[in-house]
């Protein structure tokens, strides 16, 4: 009886566990993208739907159809990637540190992910200086869906910090830090 009453504790500890995984690319009742998505990208990250010829994927998070970790310049014209990937190779998730450079050989900006989820982006002028810095797993007061970010003048001193988070009617207006 004890070993029934134990197989029966684990069974139903492992169902519960394994069914509190969220659930992926779900609209919510307006027909809007809501909560974690699967985003399919292209070998110069720009976001494609077909998954056939997606190079990239990572993790996004959308409230009612709002993207809440876009992405900024990346893949622009003559622009490179490190490290490269081969585009004929299986599709990769997003996991570590990406740099793109400008065509003139210059660091743009730097990309940080953990198993598809975004960390942080550093942008750069082209002096080499930091312009922005967003740390997605920086919170406002420690509430979900809310992120960092610190815009820096041209010698390198910050001129914004700010919180972005949603208000109560879902909109991402900016908090300053």
């Amino acid at each position: 009886m004890k070993k029934l009453a134990t197989l029966l504790f684990l069974f139903v500890f492992t169902s519960f566990t394994f069914g509190q995984t969220e659930k992926l690319n779900q609209l919510d009742n307006d027909g809007k993208k809501h909560g974690k998505w699967i985003a399919y990208l292209d070998r110069n990250w720009k976001y494609i739907n077909d998954s056939t010829k997606a190079v990239y994927y990572k993790y996004t998070y959308y409230d009612h159809g709002t993207n809440l970790y876009p992405m900024g310049p990346c893949g622009r014209k003559h622009y490179k990637l490190e490290p490269v990937i081969d585009s004929k190779q299986k599709i990769t998730l997003l996991d570590g540190e990406y740099k793109w450079y400008n065509s003139k050989g210059q660091l743009s900006s730097v990309h940080v992910f953990k198993n598809g989820e975004y960390i942080s982006c550093k942008e750069y002028y082209s002096s080499g200086k930091i312009s922005q810095y967003f740390d997605y797993t920086k919170k406002w007061k420690e509430q979900p869906l809310t992120w960092y970010m610190e815009s820096y003048d041209k010698n390198g001193k910050i001129k914004l910090s700010l919180y972005f988070k949603p208000d109560d009617k879902g909109k991402y207006p900016t908090t300053q830090g």
